[in-house]
């Protein structure tokens, strides 16, 4: 079973890391489980694009969620591991020569640099219905059940997720203003993180007040990992992000929109926000707070 032990007060990294590497070795162990085995290069390739690496932030922010309302762990880590197919899938499409061309991702070659980008394609067409399936098999009452999966569903379509990466490629028009950027950041990685929080409501069977609470964790917790991701494209090398600096340079982001110092001045302010926002779950919420602590280290 997964334990989230709640250690706020001081936070220290080590503690932090180590419970995310102890829930990441239980999810890596349930998507072994629900992926086909690695019998043909396609399902190799998938394999290739979803074990053994990534932090798994996305699925520990569900989990703890989902803790608060003593849902059990094997349920959750099923929920889990559809996120992780979905946020696998935006990966191997982003990597793309057609979106962001990157040669790199979690410390290797990406998809299409490994297998070619034809297999990379689909790939992400192979984990999007996978993600359902495995949505579709939780014993979980069928109300619970149908609004995860309606949920998902519009927050990965055309006014979710695909609309972020649309306005990525400038598709929808330049990216000019602020505004622009924080719809962007929003679309592209706010809402799955928003699902990923409001996923263990859901399960919990929460009130309204609880989810719509966790819902907005999660898209600020979401906004603040973008200004850090943008922080790390420019400000760090690959050594430390696992992929290729400077993808960004030539878009408006962040750190170009803010500058170094006005975007850490932005970061220390929405982590406040995101840690006040779960004050109706007191203590209980700890292993979310520092989640979101431990997102913006980096930040310095």
């Amino acid at each position: 079973m997964v334990q989230l032990k709640r250690n706020l007060h001081p936070l220290r990294n080590d503690f932090f890391e180590q419970q995310l590497k102890s829930v990441s070795a239980e999810l890596e162990g349930v998507l072994i489980d629900v992926l086909p085995p690695p019998n043909t290069r396609l399902h190799e390739a998938i394999g290739y694009s979803v074990l053994g690496s990534g932090k798994r932030l996305r699925a520990f922010l569900m989990l703890a969620a989902a803790d608060l309302f003593s849902v059990p762990s094997e349920i959750a880590l099923r929920v889990a591991a559809a996120i992780e197919f979905i946020h696998a899938y935006s990966l191997v499409h982003d990597d793309l020569p057609a979106m962001d061309n990157a040669a790199m991702r979690r410390n290797k070659p990406s998809c299409h640099k490994a297998y070619g980008e034809a297999t990379a394609i689909l790939v992400g067409d192979s984990l999007i219905p996978l993600a359902f399936q495995t949505l579709s098999s939780l014993n979980v009452p069928k109300d619970i059940q149908g609004e995860l999966i309606h949920e998902l569903s519009r927050v990965i379509g055309s006014e979710g997720l695909v609309a972020g990466q649309m306005m990525d490629l400038n598709q929808e028009g330049p990216i000019v203003t602020e505004e622009d950027l924080l719809t962007l950041q929003r679309l592209k990685t706010g809402v799955l993180f928003g699902f990923a929080t409001e996923a263990g409501a859901i399960l919990g069977n929460a009130s309204p007040s609880e989810r719509k609470v966790l819902k907005n964790f999660g898209l600020l917790f979401g906004r603040m990992f973008q200004m850090v991701d943008d922080w790390l494209d420019g400000c760090e090398d690959e050594n430390v992000t696992g992929k290729p600096s400077h993808q960004d340079k030539d878009k408006l982001t962040f750190l170009t929109l803010l500058g170094p110092k006005g975007l850490r001045k932005k970061v220390e302010e929405t982590l406040k926000e995101v840690l006040e926002i779960l004050s109706p779950f007191g203590e209980k919420a700890a292993p979310l707070k520092e989640a979101a602590q431990y997102a913006c280290q980096w930040v310095k």
